[in-house]
């Protein structure tokens, strides 16, 4: 607590407004438990009598959602994948690394058949493609590939449990149950108040792999849960699994596939639904703003993989952050949350900054850094940050630590009124927004086959995606990005030949 007390007054010193109370590698007592609580309560005293803000974060390190592993200590809730290989479940043997910090699969002796199919080529692309039933043989030149689904195995990251399942309501029902009921429970009553959000970290689902090329026997994942079969049937109105083989092949004479569409566009939409909308509304019922950062979001690539699509997620935010490490300058990881806030009616966008800059990173850069980023609309700085304490494996944490460790701690007051007084300017102005470019993304999920026949289109949607952002804001022309998901949800038109 003394060490608490001390921290406190060090923000207070620095110009800071606040503080999220951010676990991080080297935490000493038991996440969650009494006696964790009671030192978030002491933060959160210290911080209200120095008139400063107390923000929540919501899980044990990142990325968010098992609640260092509480809620997946039972295995229902854990993350599920779908496994396409050459071999069957009980024969499969290949080794995936286990200690990642991520949602990526983690093997496990938890698998389940789900179908296999008898599959031919032609030039490359599926000639033909069936379902077969059980005792039923692949026919000569036909190849055989089996589709199971695998629960993610333990992994040390996560204390030795796994990572969640953010594809199903019920899993994250759970970690709202094991975490903001467990923060509300003790100071519900600042919610709104002095404790004004609560910040979710890098949600994930676990990464969608590609096939190399059309004969390629290696194993690959994409990500699934029990019952996709059912709701996609649904939603749809036809089976996934009967079409699975069209998510890694291309079909021939350049034919585009529906229902690989469908399959991305279905994983974006329940990954939404079961997180960020279900936090979300907690959140809203609770008098708590939802503010945080998703996984992976700047390239077409990196989100469909990891997301499906970055923006359909901000909607269930009531500040929509990003994260932007090692001084890198991802302009279409600000703009894509900022068009989210503007559609949205959100006051601003968060950015978690200035991580893993290194300890020769000074003034200047932080100065820079905050400026573009302001001018793209960020308005709630959480630099990236500040260690309790540097014993043990946590010296190896991302540098620099913007506190009492770092010399110029004390004239770092000069960074933060500087844009105190900024971001005051801009949440009291408007957005004046003259155009609109329709996101790219639902088209690029049609190009997510083999790398030999679909890589090099997919570089060049990527590399044209990042131009056009460029050209645009380096023409000094602002732009809005329009989600197609979310369009259909906004009570917007066309008046006076203008999207409003």
């Amino acid at each position: 607590k003394e060490n608490i007390r001390f921290l406190t007054e060090v923000f207070k010193d620095m110009g800071m407004g606040g503080a999220h109370c951010h676990v991080r590698t080297g935490l000493t007592n038991r996440y969650l438990s009494d006696e964790f609580m009671e030192l978030i309560e002491e933060a959160h005293k210290d911080f209200a009598e120095k008139g400063m803000l107390t923000w929540l974060y919501d899980e044990d390190r990142w990325p968010s959602g098992a609640a260092g592993g509480i809620v997946t200590k039972d295995h229902r809730f854990r993350s599920r994948f779908l496994v396409l290989s050459s071999q069957a479940p009980d024969e499969e043997t290949e080794e995936i690394e286990k200690y990642v910090s991520s949602a990526a699969p983690v093997k496990s002796n938890e698998r389940t058949l789900l179908a296999r199919y008898a599959i031919s080529f032609g030039n490359g692309c599926l000639a033909s493609y069936r379902m077969l039933e059980d005792g039923e043989t692949a026919a000569q030149g036909e190849y055989i590939k089996y589709a199971y689904l695998e629960v993610s195995g333990d992994n040390p990251w996560f204390n030795n449990e796994a990572y969640v399942n953010t594809l199903d309501k019920k899993a994250i029902d759970e970690f709202i149950k094991v975490t903001h009921e467990r923060y509300f429970s003790r100071l519900g009553e600042y919610f709104g108040k002095d404790i004004p959000s609560i910040f979710t970290d890098e949600p994930q689902f676990p990464a969608k792999q590609r096939l190399g090329f059309a004969e390629d026997t290696r194993p690959v994942i994409i990500p699934f849960s029990d019952d996709f079969e059912e709701d996609f049937t649904r939603r749809y109105g036809h089976s996934l699994l009967k079409s699975l083989p069209e998510l890694f092949w291309e079909l021939p004479d350049g034919k585009y596939s529906v229902v690989r569409y469908e399959y991305h566009d279905f994983v974006s939409e329940r990954f939404a639904e079961a997180f960020a909308d279900n936090v979300g509304d907690w959140c809203k019922k609770h008098n708590i703003l939802l503010t945080g950062h998703m996984m992976s979001e700047p390239t077409l690539e990196s989100q469909t993989a990891a997301l499906g699509e970055a923006m359909r997620s901000y909607r269930g935010f009531d500040i929509p952050g990003i994260d932007m490490l090692c001084d890198y300058r991802e302009f279409s990881t600000a703009k894509q949350a900022a068009s989210a806030a503007h559609q949205l009616g959100a006051p601003g966008i968060m950015s978690e900054l200035y991580g893993v800059t290194g300890y020769y990173f000074d003034f200047r850069g932080h100065k820079l850094q905050g400026d573009w980023q302001a001018a793209l609309g960020v308005t709630v700085r959480v630099p990236h940050l500040t260690w309790t304490a540097m014993a043990g494996e946590a010296k190896r944490d991302y540098p620099a630590s913007i506190g009492y460790q770092s010399p110029w701690y004390k004239e770092y007051k000069y960074i933060e009124d500087y844009f105190g007084r900024l971001n005051t300017a801009l949440t009291r102005g408007k957005p004046d927004i003259r155009v609109a470019v329709i996101h790219p993304i639902e088209s690029y999920w049609l190009l997510w086959g083999n790398d030999a026949q679909t890589g090099d289109i997919r570089k060049q949607r990527d590399e044209e995606f990042l131009e056009l952002i460029n050209w645009l804001l380096f023409g000094f022309i602002d732009f809005d990005f329009i989600s197609e998901s979310l369009l259909a949800g906004f009570d917007h038109g066309v008046r006076d030949g203008r999207f409003r």
